[in-house]
């Protein structure tokens, strides 16, 4: 999954630019007639882009407005029932550990009784073909099957042909994701796939070009950092 949208979604899917402090925030939305057009799914999309001193001095700003735009996505999509966060990628490959990194400071509720009144959080890491033998894809498909939740969160690390969008973006949309599994039959994780609606976050670690992909030096600050406020926001949306 590559994250360009500030440059493939231009101004004809544009909706709102907002900034605070040094954190903007894009709005996009792609209708039916533009997805053959620019290769993204239907649906909105939010990137968060910010600066070197929101990260490290003003993170709080970051949070919240994740914060907003999950909270936006869940009260449309989240009708009482188990939300499921897959966290997606190779937790032995740095560039590809953000998912799973989140998962494990994230609260999983599923399995507490009706009485604490919160939403039911299940967490699922698949890790990748190469370490099981089975298809990712097959994996996710099996814990849909059987937890049937209300809601998909998906998070993952990305790779954009941007430089200037690594380690400093969020994408967040309710468009699902084309998983980059290691067999030949990829296939997208969306509502279309398993029938129910599906967010994501992605956080772009690897710059891509022609002769590999690239990272920056401080890539597993950056990512434990990031990881980590993703996870509060998270949290606090559940517990709140």
């Amino acid at each position: 999954m590559f994250l360009d949208a500030g440059l493939v979604l231009t101004n004809e899917c544009l909706i709102d630019t907002k900034k605070e402090k040094n954190v903007i925030v894009n709005h996009y939305y792609v209708q039916d007639k533009l997805v053959s057009k620019i290769k993204h799914g239907k649906g909105d999309y939010f990137t968060i882009k910010f600066d070197d001193i929101a990260f490290y001095r003003d993170d709080k700003v970051i949070a919240n407005v994740l914060k907003k735009i999950l909270r936006l996505f869940l009260k449309k999509y989240h009708k009482g029932g188990t939300i499921l966060i897959l966290g997606l990628g190779n937790s032995s490959i740095l560039g590809d550990s953000f998912g799973v990194k989140c998962l494990n400071n994230i609260i999983a509720t599923n399995h507490y009784n009706d009485i604490y009144m919160i939403p039911k959080v299940a967490l699922f890491s698949p890790e990748v073909t190469n370490k099981s033998g089975i298809s990712s894809f097959r994996l996710i498909s099996n814990v849909v099957h059987d937890l049937k939740p209300d809601v998909i969160l998906i998070i993952d690390s990305l790779a954009t042909e941007n430089d200037s969008l690594l380690n400093r973006t969020l994408e967040v949309n309710d468009c699902g994701i084309v998983y980059a599994d290691a067999l030949k039959d990829n296939k997208c994780i969306n509502q279309k796939t398993f029938g129910v609606p599906v967010l994501m976050i992605g956080y772009p670690t690897l710059w891509k070009r022609k002769n590999g992909y690239f990272s920056k030096l401080n890539l597993e600050e950056d990512i434990d950092k990031m990881s980590h406020l993703v996870s509060l926001v998270i949290n606090q949306i559940i517990m709140s």
